[in-house]
């Protein structure tokens, strides 16, 4: 689902600053490159994830790698901090969410905000999403006892209740906040919410969630705070505007609408702005040209590592066995849906499904959540998946180890097609067909560099890579990887590792 301008100044940068720190912390990456590249960027309007520096790749050379005293030095400076923060990291990230909750149920009703206090609200939202996203990062890696439910199991429970009892949808979403967590953040029109909903244990509130957990959906809170004072900024600036130029707010950057509101001119050549289209899914792997376009590369060596042929990352439900199934035409027996990325807006498609295999995304994509709350077993990262994969191609799917296997066998009633032949070395994967959120971890590279990574946003957030620290993030609007207007994608392109 590609991101629009505003969409990436207030949701993605913020990411970008708070793993930035969340890496700095752990000693994972040196400053300097820290510095000079973005963790999370966009392309083509797609969130995408630097790889080298969140570790989910190896080093291009090894051997000097291992020879190189810098990585282990940095690391052990940093192993006191990280010892200490697994301590402290539990009160600190309540006390944020308390801090959270407690500036979002002071907000008065939006049509009672000054146009100026509207945008406060908003400013404060990018610098609180960058310490939730640097403390939500090193929660997944340090807090390995962190136990409670799911905020996407909790949403599901709440939701299979109100249809039961007779309400729409939209009065649990006013309700009940934590269904937010099962829809993408937009500035646009608001999805709807998964139309089959199975049994999946009664609601005990949020108060029953992991730590981590709870950062993600205070996360899913601000976004939509934001959205909301944005659309209302939105309905007062079209005002002052001429008929061609009302509607496109999204299309501004932050630094625009600023601008706007300090009583500068117009953003030049609003009236021909437009929604930015639908951009064909990023290569699993690719890096970026020097012409901006994204390059297929695989990963790892001799195509091995993440994401090799055969498997990918495991993101949970257990074990399945049925058959491949692209999502197009009538459902085959035991379906395993098998796509390039993890689109949310496959979301009505995962009940009854039998397992789902990607090419792209991460355990925390935004379509991975509530598969795991299905029990549905889950594969991430599959290399060339679709195209080896073909629909009625009988598998198996392992949601522990990520293993994808086609079964030789006669299954449900069905013969085994032959695989599909691998291509060549080094060919692209789906590149032909890639022209361009979040973060969903596929890799991207800078040119003249190793690869980098992808995922496909915001919102979604990133594989935990290292163990981090929590700390109040500095605003996005600071000067530093992404720049002093929050613009993530500009100083992606072209940073060489």
């Amino acid at each position: 689902m590609s991101s629009q301008p505003l969409e990436e100044d207030l949701w993605l940068a913020p990411m970008n600053q708070g793993l930035t720190l969340a890496l700095d912390i752990a000693g994972a990456a040196p400053r300097r490159k820290l510095r000079r590249l973005p963790v999370a960027t966009a392309v083509d309007g797609r969130a995408a994830a630097d790889l080298r520096l969140l570790g989910a790749v190896p080093a291009a050379h090894p051997v000097l790698n291992f020879v190189n005293p810098a990585p282990g030095a940095r690391r052990a400076a940093a192993a006191w901090r990280v010892g200490r923060l697994r301590t402290a990291l539990p009160l600190l990230a309540r006390d944020l969410m308390a801090d959270v909750d407690r500036q979002l149920h002071h907000f008065t009703a939006l049509r009672q905000m000054l146009s100026g206090e509207l945008l406060t609200a908003v400013a404060w939202g990018r610098t609180v999403l960058a310490s939730l996203h640097a403390q939500e990062s090193p929660a997944g890696a340090l807090l390995d006892t962190d136990a409670g439910s799911t905020a996407a199991g909790e949403a599901l429970a709440v939701l299979a209740e109100g249809r039961e009892s007779g309400r729409s949808d939209h009065e649990p979403v006013r309700r009940h906040p934590v269904l937010l967590t099962l829809l993408p953040p937009s500035l646009g029109k608001r999805p709807d919410l998964p139309e089959h909903v199975g049994w999946n244990g009664v609601p005990r509130g949020v108060g029953f969630l992991s730590v981590r957990e709870g950062l993600r959906l205070r996360i899913r809170w601000v976004q939509e705070m934001q959205t909301s004072m944005v659309r209302e900024i939105g309905s007062r600036i079209d005002a002052h505007y001429a008929p061609d130029e009302r509607g496109r707010i999204a299309q501004l950057r932050w630094r625009e609408l600023m601008a706007v509101a300090d009583g500068g001119a117009r953003p030049t050549g609003l009236a021909e702005r437009s929604p930015r289209p639908e951009s064909a899914p990023l290569p699993a792997a690719f890096r970026i040209a020097a012409d901006g376009s994204p390059q297929a590369v695989r990963i790892g060596r001799g195509g091995g590592g993440r994401g090799a042929d055969g498997g990918g990352q495991g993101a949970g439900g257990g074990h399945g066995t049925g058959t491949a199934w692209d999502g197009e035409g009538p459902r085959p027996p035991h379906p395993v849906l098998v796509v390039r990325t993890l689109d949310p807006a496959l979301a009505p498609l995962l009940p009854g499904l039998t397992g789902l295999v990607a090419e792209t995304g991460s355990v925390l994509s935004h379509l991975a959540v509530p598969a795991r709350e299905y029990h549905l077993p889950t594969a991430v990262g599959v290399s060339r998946a679709v195209e080896r994969l073909t629909p009625g191609t009988v598998l198996t799917v392992d949601g522990g180890t990520g293993a994808v296997e086609t079964v030789e066998a006669p299954y449900a009633g069905q013969a085994a097609p032959e695989p599909v032949a691998d291509p060549a070395p080094g060919a692209a994967s789906g590149a032909e067909s890639a022209a361009g959120p979040v973060p969903e971890a596929v890799a991207v590279t800078g040119p003249r560099s190793e690869p980098l990574a992808v995922s496909e946003p915001p919102t979604e957030q990133p594989a935990e890579p290292v163990a981090v620290a929590a700390r109040t993030a500095p605003p996005p609007d600071s000067t530093g990887p992404t720049g002093p207007d929050g613009d993530a994608r500009g100083k992606g392109e072209g940073a060489a590792a």
